[in-house]
């Protein structure tokens, strides 16, 4: 955990300070240090001090050390997400002017890269984070490539554009011209990359195609779990829990993103497996 007094270089922001005024709210303390509160989507805030450190990345030639990069530190939350609990810190990879990959965009080239392990991570793998030139992945399955759309506001969002959705090997063919429009980006067919969502969530209309396509493909009744509104179904408790449960390909300009069953699905608790997709909120990819 990080600790400032330990730290020469730790510097609180004082009032007046530029960044503060990119936060949604800031103010002065009586000693004029900068606060701030910041909210996510998932109704979780959290307040505390702006402040400026040192921090040093590995590039291989010991010359990674960057002063004066603008984080917050956290005094309070309120409602927080209890899988965030486990974590000292959240890393802001957004494309606004205040998250780290912008702050040290120079430093990396405006590259950086993640792979994720899967949700339920059973083997316990690790991710990876990488920054600059470093930013290639080796994998057996070839690197596909697609366009970013424009962005929200103050460019925060990575935004990609859904060309159809399939379910095992049927493409639906959604007509997204016919969807609602979504109240965050305005067209159906956009979606938002965000690792930070739990689940993923398509235009009402698009869902419902969705849903409906998932319920014809499974051989289970299929129930609606009573505190998540998720389509949910009883599967079993030995051997593999997602068998029978469909893959998923999101379909993009130039590229195919095949999801397997782990990847859409999760366990909520034992034998009960839901649909981790919803109806609009935002429109995100998980």
């Amino acid at each position: 955990m990080f600790d400032p007094v330990q730290s020469s270089t730790y510097k609180n922001q004082r009032c007046p300070t530029s960044f503060r005024t990119i936060l949604p709210q800031y103010g002065c303390t009586s000693n004029q240090l900068c606060w701030f509160r910041y909210s996510y989507g998932d109704k979780s805030t959290m307040q505390g001090i702006l402040a400026s450190e040192t921090l040093l990345f590995d590039d291989g030639a010991g010359n990674g050390k960057l002063p004066g990069i603008v984080f917050g530190r956290i005094h309070s939350e309120c409602n927080p997400n209890p899988a965030l609990l486990k974590v000292p810190g959240l890393v802001g990879l957004g494309g606004g002017p205040l998250p780290l990959v912008n702050q040290i965009g120079s430093f990396i080239d405006k590259k950086f890269a993640y792979c994720l392990p899967p949700y339920s991570n059973e083997n316990n793998s690790l991710g990876q984070l990488k920054f600059g030139k470093d930013t290639e992945f080796s994998g057996k399955e070839e690197v596909q490539e697609t366009p970013m759309a424009p962005g929200g506001s103050q460019g925060t969002y990575y935004v990609l554009n859904v060309t159809d959705i399939g379910v095992r090997d049927n493409r639906l063919n959604i007509q997204f011209g016919g969807s609602k429009m979504t109240a965050l980006l305005g067209d159906a067919r956009l979606i938002i990359v965000d690792s930070g969502t739990t689940l993923t969530f398509l235009a009402k209309d698009a869902y419902g195609q969705v849903e409906n396509a998932v319920a014809n493909v499974i051989n289970h009744e299929h129930f609606y779990h009573p505190e998540k509104d998720l389509l949910c179904y009883h599967v079993q408790n030995n051997g593999d829990a997602y068998e029978g449960l469909p893959e998923m390909t999101f379909h993009f300009a130039n590229a195919d993103w095949k999801l397997p069953p782990s990847n859409i699905f999760v366990m909520f608790t034992s034998g009960i497996a839901c649909l981790a997709i919803e109806a609009e909120r935002c429109p995100c990819l998980r």
